[in-house]
């Protein structure tokens, strides 16, 4: 039942993964192989919103007035 994936990309390369997520909500995205000093800065998050909706995309670096 788990939905995850691997892929390998080497540095200055692109790749597309296709994924089709069954559910609205935010997935984390991160870097599972230590690669370099900047590995923990390796990931991210997609959101997946209702289809149709208008919700602007925000976001928040946590930091006060930014």
């Amino acid at each position: 039942g788990a939905n995850n994936a691997e892929t390998l990309i080497m540095p200055g390369a692109t790749q597309t993964l296709k994924w089709t997520p069954d559910r609205v909500g935010v997935f984390p995205f991160y870097c599972t192989d230590f690669c370099s000093a900047l590995h923990q800065e390796m990931q991210g998050y997609i959101r997946v919103s209702p289809a149709g909706s208008t919700a602007p995309i925000t976001f928040s670096l946590g930091m006060p007035g930014k």
